[in-house]
């Protein structure tokens, strides 16, 4: 119960990453607040978290806007009268807005760009400032914003959405070292390659798919950087598979991990045969 006793808000917890790791720390012991602009995915997720024993409040609040943004705070601390943790996980991408696997930047529709960056970046912004001092004011706290792979290895057709994660990256160093006095540590955390949740869109084989993460890749990570575990990192951009991959642990069951787990076994026991 790593987390018992401390206050979680989950942005986006309704679905995909952000719903995984409301169930893991849910486990951990955490009460929950699960915010989402998709009303029925969080009142689905809280009630899992319910039977596995936590508290978990459902709130509406689409992250760009600062009404409702203030709106989940002010829940959240009448409900808890704390705030220990926030996971920035709520974003979209231009594939799945156009139901189109790839486009270009310049043939990008500007709506569509500004929509990505105010829920990307803009809604981080809000999500970080509005409940640093909640956090501050009981002493400390934890922030993870979720990024991506894409910031070290950018490809064509989704460039909204990979500037936006380097916004975000940028954002979370910077404020990193603005709280670090305050005891509030600040990270971002990146599951290590593209995972198999409603972001791919529609049109992907099975094949493709099952080369990606499954959202399960993020689980012991989000819970390590939400506990006091991890108490002396912040400024750090963590890689959920590698971090997952050095502790030897098998979390993901997609081709790349199981692969990359037996090759790490047969590597092991070569040394240790030594």
């Amino acid at each position: 119960m790593k987390l018992k006793g401390k206050v979680a808000i989950i942005t986006g917890g309704g679905s995909g990453l952000g719903r995984e790791v409301a169930l893991a720390y849910a486990k951990e012991g955490a009460s929950l607040v699960l915010t989402s602009n998709a009303t029925q995915q969080i009142e689905q997720v809280a009630e899992e978290c319910h039977v596995l024993g936590v508290p978990a409040l459902p709130v509406y609040a689409d992250v760009s806007a600062p009404d409702d943004v203030a709106a989940m705070v002010e829940r959240s601390l009448k409900e808890f009268d704390r705030i220990d943790i926030l996971v920035c996980s709520a974003a979209v991408n231009e594939a799945v807005l156009r139901d189109e696997p790839r486009t270009r930047l310049l043939d990008l529709d500007p709506e569509h760009w500004k929509r990505i960056i105010d829920v990307n970046v803009n809604g981080v912004f809000l999500c970080n400032q509005a409940v640093a001092p909640a956090m501050i004011a009981k002493g400390g706290g934890s922030i993870m914003n979720l990024s991506s792979g894409l910031v070290r290895f950018p490809v064509t057709g989704i460039g909204a959405y990979t500037t936006s994660k380097w916004a975000v990256e940028g954002f979370t160093k910077v404020l990193a070292i603005e709280l670090e006095a305050d005891n509030v540590r600040v990270n971002c955390i990146q599951p290590g390659g593209t995972v198999d949740t409603a972001f791919v869109g529609t049109k992907v084989s099975a094949e493709d798919r099952a080369t990606f993460h499954r959202p399960e890749v993020i689980r012991e990570c989000a819970v390590w950087l939400g506990s006091d575990e991890s108490r002396y990192i912040t400024g750090r951009s963590i890689v959920a598979a590698d971090w997952n991959r050095e502790r030897n642990l098998d979390l993901c069951p997609c081709q790349r991990c199981t692969q990359r787990s037996a090759r790490f076994a047969v590597e092991w026991r070569g040394v240790t045969a030594l």
